[in-house]
């Protein structure tokens, strides 16, 4: 038996956590060409949207993403309009914005676009969404808007950036689970505990260094693994909870 289980055991693992990954295009409401990546193991056990923080771009999530895939789950990284240029690459979302007013109900609907394709995708498995910074702000009114969602993970989110959304009153109307992180920062952690209260959700407090936004995800970028790992820890937890739909 332990000759046939072995193979069959390693034939599973490898049909869960082979990743495949694609460029992606979608058009906003107004038109805008919305830029992303998709990255996605053969079968899925979830799917998050990931939003970038304010002047970066879907390369923020290039540490995050495979790591995502091998723990079995999809993620549709999305080049934002709040955009700009990070870590060498340009927000093509961003580049072509032209004279468009950038507004916080245009991003939304941009997320309500991103949202849909990756329902259409991955059809049946719970659907997050997880944003850094400003993006995990913006998150707090998005999902009043999507109460289907399974959860949603704001790293370092501040209440008022960019779009001087006012995430806390936002957080109290929320019935979907919240976690919500941040770094080392006591203003930042402060800040997280505020909107994690005001959404009855759950914080993650590194116990010691950690960055500013999702970035902290990243041993590369913090260059600690033991760091990006309690961050990973926290957030796997969540997206496993009972409660994911």
């Amino acid at each position: 038996m332990r000759r046939v289980a072995l193979p069959l055991l390693l034939t599973l693992f490898t049909t869960l956590t082979a990743a495949r990954a694609g460029a992606v295009q979608l058009q906003a409401p107004d038109g805008l060409t919305l830029y992303a990546e998709h990255v996605s193991p053969t079968r899925p056990l979830g799917a998050v949207l990931l939003l970038h923080d304010a002047g970066r771009n879907l390369h923020e999530f290039d540490g995050v993403t495979g790591r995502l895939a091998r723990e079995g789950y999809a993620s549709l990284a999305l080049d934002a309009r709040f955009g700009g240029e990070y870590d060498g690459y340009s927000n093509r979302t961003a580049a072509g914005l032209g004279s468009r007013i950038l507004t916080e109900a245009d991003a939304l609907r941009d997320l309500d676009v991103a949202l849909a394709w990756l329902r259409r995708a991955h059809p049946g498995v719970p659907l997050f969404a997880l944003g850094s910074g400003a993006g995990g702000v913006l998150l707090f009114p998005f999902a009043a808007r999507h109460p289907d969602l399974a959860g949603i993970l704001a790293f370092s989110p501040y209440r008022g950036d960019l779009f001087e959304t006012d995430a806390r009153a936002a957080a109290r109307q929320l019935r979907v689970p919240v976690f919500v992180t941040s770094s080392d920062d006591p203003f930042e952690i402060g800040a997280a505990r505020e909107l994690a209260r005001a959404a009855r959700g759950v914080q993650y407090v590194p116990p010691g260094f950690g960055l500013r936004g999702a970035v902290t995800l990243d041993p590369v970028k913090t260059t600690e693994a033991a760091v990006s790992e309690g961050y990973w820890r926290a957030v796997l937890r969540f997206l496993r909870q009972p409660g994911a739909r």
